[in-house]
């Protein structure tokens, strides 16, 4: 046994940057060079310690079993601190069901060292333990064999603090680039799903391809948009457009352009929003409204990265990245013939879902706390936090209608009518279908169920209409100024 050589090949062989790579090429050396059948190492304290490799002969992972090792033995050495020789008997863990199993029963010689010392309370302790065992037929563990082992563990030990300093150190600089990547986003969610949803929005910032993105109405999917573009290199604008709030007639040219003349009161050239997203990005927002003809045209952009604005019979190039969105199943629209169906397997291919909030119900009370600082630093109140009752019921909510939005305007909406200047309570709080007193003044009840009944079909309706006001409008059959004053009557944002 020399022990700088084995030394010199688990450096060498191990990665250095790796505590677990360096642990097991340790344990593979001590069990080839002292003829062990196993060897094990395990860090933590006396009853509270964990195993973290288990190798037998030539480099062979074990899968360990805690009922195959003697534990008094371990936790005596995490104790003591000292090493400990004995002879013990060991019952494979699947023998130990059979009526039979005395006779599976083995004699082992056993060592255990202690490998990793610190200090808790001021005092030192054994935080880490080599444990080896090999066949009755070979001699005991002898001094020099022992001296070896815990020689080897002494040479590495510093390495493999360093490598523990390490890792801690890697795993700390990338939750720091989480962090930065998700403040960038500017977005707020601890969920597994929406932290899937950052890495791949992270991933698609790099890359110039179209992406649709979907979900609910509120879950903010123009949040993701803005979020590929800051996180990009794009030097170009972002520029939003919602297809449902621009009419059939004058979208062709919002989108594209016009040449002068081209039509009655184009009196001069003017350019398109692809046109004018140059080098960025073009935000199409609730896609599924866009007329069918203006649809053969977006796919024809996508395909050839070109325009053709109104009046022109020659095409422009444009860079200008394409993000979409909508609330619909496009599939079904397809099925039913209202989208087109080479412009969706065009956009499928790369898309994006966001979750709805009543699926990530863990991200509503960091949210809570996100707006009480937005509306505290946009309203000037000092507000520090919502009252039991309050919380309790902004937990338990659906949010159905509106996801992150209608919680962001019922938390606003609380702090604007809250009489108290600490606590958000609940008495402010209009969730869906409720009524309050705040919204107008009537002089009986039958005057208020009435506003209350508006209150709602004017937010179905918007709803139903992607949260387009001119769509929902025309819906209901409204004149506009009696639309806005109703808005305002109800508190409608």
């Amino acid at each position: 046994m020399d022990r700088f050589q084995t030394f010199h090949n688990i450096i060498t062989k191990a990665n250095v940057a790796s505590r677990h790579d360096i642990i097991t090429r340790y344990i593979d050396s001590v069990v080839s060079d002292l003829r062990c059948d196993r060897g094990m190492f395990f860090s933590g304290s006396a009853g509270k310690h964990r195993c973290e490799s288990a190798q037998g002969p030539r480099g062979v992972k074990l899968e360990f079993s805690p009922k195959e090792v003697p534990t008094d033995l371990l936790n005596k050495c995490f104790n003591t601190g000292s090493v400990i020789t004995e002879r013990i008997p060991i019952v494979p863990e699947s023998a130990k069901a059979s009526t039979s199993s005395w006779g599976r029963i083995k004699i082992k010689h056993i060592l255990v060292i202690p490998a990793f010392a610190g200090k808790r309370d001021g005092k030192p302790v054994t935080t880490g333990i080599v444990y080896l065992e090999r066949s009755l037929k070979l001699p005991s563990f002898q001094e020099r064999e022992i001296l070896f082992a815990r020689y080897l563990i002494r040479d590495i030990s510093h390495l493999i603090q360093s490598s523990a300093v390490y890792e801690a150190q890697t795993y700390q600089i990338h939750q720091l680039k989480e962090e930065v990547v998700q403040k960038r986003i500017g977005m707020v969610s601890d969920h597994p799903s929406m932290l899937k949803l950052f890495r791949k929005i992270n991933k698609l910032a790099k890359v110039p391809s179209t992406v649709l993105i979907t979900g609910e109405s509120g879950t903010g999917k123009e949040l993701v948009a803005r979020a590929i573009y800051n996180l990009s290199e794009l030097r170009g604008p972002f520029i939003s457009i919602n297809c449902g709030g621009i009419e059939p007639n004058l979208m062709k040219s919002e989108l594209f352009g016009h040449k002068k003349g081209s039509f009655t009161g184009a009196q001069s050239d003017r350019d398109g929003l692809f046109k004018k997203a140059e080098g960025g990005i073009l935000f199409l927002d609730e896609l599924a409204e866009m007329p069918m003809d203006i649809q053969v045209l977006l796919l024809r952009t996508l395909q050839l990265g070109e325009i053709l604005p109104v009046g022109s019979d020659l095409p422009e190039i444009v860079h200008t990245r394409v993000v979409a969105a909508t609330h619909r199943d496009l599939r079904e629209m397809v099925e039913k013939g209202t989208f087109r169906n080479d412009l969706y397997q065009r956009l499928k291919g790369i898309s994006l879902e966001v979750p709805p909030l009543r699926k990530r119900k863990t991200d509503i009370e960091p949210l809570m706390h996100f707006f009480l600082d937005k509306y505290n630093n946009k309203l000037g109140t000092n507000f520090k936090n919502f009252s039991a009752k309050a919380k309790e019921k902004l937990l338990l909510y659906d949010y159905e209608q509106g996801n992150v939005r209608e919680l962001e305007h019922l938390i606003e909406r609380a702090m604007v009518f809250e009489d108290d200047t600490i606590e958000v309570g609940i008495d402010n709080l209009l969730f869906e279908g409720e009524s309050t007193h705040h919204v107008g003044k009537f002089n009986s009840p039958f005057e208020e169920r009435m506003a209350a009944f508006g209150r709602k079909l004017i937010l179905d309706a918007i709803a139903k209409s992607g949260e387009n006001k001119t769509k929902a409008m025309k819906s209901l059959g409204l004149p506009r100024t009696t639309f806005y004053s109703l808005l305002h009557k109800y508190n409608i944002k």
